[in-house]
């Protein structure tokens, strides 16, 4: 018998730098409609190639760029954070280099626990054997896409966790439950996510976001809420780089975050945007900037995942009002 809990992620994936060019023909389709690899040019990374198969997007010479608010993070916030979500006991210092402080309730039958990290202002609510059922042999009850979509607003709304420059994206399942034998395969959808990103004048910010997850009988069973606080007006303009020297700065290897490993046979840019960029919850960050966002399919072994790369917008010029 072969059970096995599945964790639907993200995960950013940078590419190699380039070695030689070389032509080939290939067609795959995605969500984001069928489209065909142009024969060349491909552009063959460290480890795989490489294929631009989009147009460059249309974008201003200049962009805002913004500083952010230092949050102030004191226990006493921490604790009346935890209030929002019916959480009481005492504010743990659980990891002190991170900066995240948390509430583990375990007055509450299964316990649940809140995560505040104090560089950023970001939290971190769950019912983790709710969240992250080990397994099952039933399917919940699980909410429509709609009705997620209703009770996650409204939860939001209720605890004033909803910016209005919040908006709502999608219904996607948040984790699934396999149940394999000789003569048998299930697979059971445990939670729904719902998720509501940040623009800034019409611009995503990458990283920046809510997410709620929902559980059986539509239960929020955890809210993952990552925005920072930004001084109203901006910093200053920032003149930015063209969508093509942005391409080549990818081939170079010069991005955000370099990924952790190169494991695929083809990587396909399916789309060009331009956002802005926010750290991960545990870091500080002074200044939010511009950055292109380069949306791909990576192909291992005929296997198709969806991941997204990150160049800096800003003109190497300007980078010295932010150091």
């Amino acid at each position: 018998m072969k059970k096995k809990t599945i964790l639907t992620g993200f995960a950013v994936i940078i590419l190699g730098i380039i070695v030689v060019m070389v032509g080939m023909n290939y067609q795959q389709q995605t969500a984001e409609g069928n489209y065909t690899i142009p024969t060349f040019p491909k552009i063959i990374g460290a480890s795989g190639p490489y294929v631009l198969a989009t147009s460059y997007p249309v974008v201003n010479d200049s962009y805002p760029a913004y500083k952010t608010v230092t949050p102030d993070i004191t226990d006493e916030e921490v604790k009346r954070i935890g209030i929002l979500f019916g959480l009481s006991g005492d504010v743990q210092d659980y990891r002190p280099s991170y900066g995240i402080s948390r509430i583990l309730d375990n007055s509450k039958d299964p316990y649940e626990i809140l995560k505040v990290y104090r560089n950023s202002g970001a939290i971190r609510y769950q019912i983790p054997s709710k969240a992250l059922p080990y397994s099952t042999d039933t399917q919940p009850d699980l909410p429509s896409d709609e009705e997620a979509r209703e009770i996650a607003t409204k939860y939001l709304l209720e605890r004033d966790l909803l910016p209005d420059d919040m908006h709502f994206t999608t219904v996607s399942i948040g984790s699934q439950y396999e149940h394999q034998t000789q003569n048998s395969y299930t697979l059971y959808n445990l939670t729904k996510n719902v998720g509501f990103v940040k623009e800034i004048q019409g611009a995503y910010v990458y990283n920046a976001g809510i997410t709620v997850t929902i559980g059986d009988n539509g239960e929020v069973v955890c809210v993952d809420r990552n925005l920072r606080e930004l001084e109203p007006e901006p910093v200053r303009y920032v003149k930015i780089i063209t969508p093509e020297q942005a391409y080549q700065r990818l081939l170079s290897n010069d991005v955000v975050r370099k990924q952790l490993s190169e494991d695929y046979n083809v990587r396909v840019i399916t789309n060009i945007s331009l956002g802005y960029w926010m750290e991960i919850p545990r870091d500080p960050q002074k200044y939010v900037l511009p950055v292109y966002g380069f949306s791909c399919v990576s192909i291992p072994e005929n296997i198709s995942n969806r991941v997204k790369q990150y160049v800096w917008a800003v003109e190497p010029s300007e980078m010295q009002y932010f150091t």
